[in-house]
């Protein structure tokens, strides 16, 4: 953060994009597990955004931050029970950090994606991804997930803060 704001000579941005998870049922995960996924999908957004909006606020021009969590912030997840929790305390952060860092015009919102076709997710050269549980019958592209990024990011959503998106092809209303 002090890098960007040093380069660019102000901070207007800042998107939260981290995550990962090992299915495990809950029963058999221990606290290291639990510290390792919370540290990883919500310690770091907590401590990114402490130093995005001191920046955004000194910078008195205000901002936008965009959190992106996972569709397992809005759905029950079997297997992903530390995970989603800390994918449903993003969102509800988001919430509170918009009533908090209104004041200094900075915008804060969350996304909620599945189904994203990613180099993590889908190898290149691997087989097509299942999309039979999403409604609009295939996966997204990174870039169409990016793009939902990019509108928040932009003075078209200069009145939209507090919200968590679904970004999933229907997953969720399913």
């Amino acid at each position: 953060v002090a890098t960007a704001a040093k380069h660019f000579g102000r901070l207007d941005v800042l998107v939260n994009n981290i995550g990962g998870a090992r299915p495990r049922r809950f029963l058999e995960q221990n606290d290291s597990n639990w510290r390792k996924v919370i540290d990883l999908n919500l310690i770091s957004m907590l401590a990114a955004t402490q130093d995005a909006a001191r920046h955004m606020i000194a910078g008195g021009q205000g901002g936008a931050i965009v959190n992106v969590a996972s569709s397992e912030a809005l759905r029950a997840a079997p297997n992903y029970s530390v995970y989603a929790a800390c994918k449903a305390g993003m969102s509800e952060f988001t919430k509170t950090m918009a009533l908090e860092l209104g004041e200094h015009n900075i915008r804060v919102n969350c996304i909620a994606p599945d189904a994203i076709d990613t180099p993590g997710v889908h190898p290149p050269g691997s087989p097509e991804p299942n999309a039979q549980h999403v409604p609009l019958g295939r996966w997204a592209s990174f870039h169409e997930c990016g793009a939902v990024v990019a509108f928040l990011s932009s003075q078209l959503a200069s009145f939209v803060t507090g919200a968590t998106l679904s970004v999933d092809g229907g997953i969720t209303a399913a």
